[in-house]
């Protein structure tokens, strides 16, 4: 029964493992987040890694001879193959072999690269029966920090939706930072600014540096339809921590 789930362990650390390579070398090398995309990368590489890495890590989990240089030559193959997968799945292909070092394709061979590494040493600490004990205290550290990445990048790019009445048209404009007056509500995940009929909205919260969806709403504040609204003014208030922001809606 320990063995099986410490095979559960090995499996989910060794994923996010990858997935943590991923967004390091993005912020490393490229001094960039994974952005809107974080969401996605699970959805590109969870796949692959569940139908065509896990089973082949599986047979090698259960082999008990440690020929650790022949695990990872197969664990390098596997990754190639993986990463050449998952650019199927996003709709590009991999028709020729200078495709593979592309940067993109890299990033994900880098991906399924690590995870194989961090899996070889689950296995082979499967086999010692030793060393189980700093295994799971790293593998909490390695899945709790791409999950904070990942969550972190989603709520940085989630957007702030406007929910304007739909008979409502003229100049919207939004009081931040007042003191006094309510923060602005999160529902279900989004901050949620309902722009009442004068068209005049106060709160005591900043501006969220964030995009922002408009949607025109019934009198009972069920979304009808998504609109467009070019523009946004700003502009300071009567006090330095009040700042307004202004757009007029045809």
């Amino acid at each position: 029964m320990k063995h099986k789930l410490f095979y559960v362990l090995v499996a989910v650390t060794s994923y996010f493992a990858g997935v943590l390579a991923y967004l390091s070398y993005l912020i490393i090398v490229y001094d960039q987040g994974i952005g809107s995309d974080a969401s996605k990368l699970i959805h590109w590489t969870l796949p692959s890694y569940i139908f065509l890495i896990l089973p082949c890590y599986t047979l090698m989990f259960r082999w008990r001879k440690r020929a650790v240089l022949l695990r990872i030559t197969l664990f390098i193959g596997l990754s190639i193959i993986a990463a050449a997968s998952v650019f199927f799945m996003i709709g590009f292909g991999i028709w020729r072999l200078r495709d593979l070092f592309i940067p993109e394709a890299m990033l994900f061979m880098l991906l399924f690269a690590s995870s194989s590494a961090i899996f070889t040493i689950g296995s082979l600490i499967s086999n010692r029966k030793k060393g189980y004990m700093p295994f799971i205290l790293a593998s909490i550290v390695i899945i709790y920090l791409p999950n904070h990445f990942i969550a972190a990048a989603v709520e940085q790019n989630r957007p702030v939706i406007h929910q304007i009445p739909q008979h409502f048209h003229g100049t919207v404009s939004i009081y931040y930072g007042e003191e006094g007056s309510p923060p602005i509500p999160r529902i279900k995940g989004y901050e949620v600014i309902r722009i009442p009929n004068s068209g005049i909205y106060h709160t005591s919260s900043t501006r969220p540096s964030r995009g922002i969806k408009h949607v025109l709403v019934d009198e009972h504040g069920a979304e009808i339809q998504p609109i467009s609204i070019p523009g946004e003014m700003y502009s300071p208030g009567d006090k330095p921590a009040i700042s307004i922001s202004s757009y007029e809606v045809p």
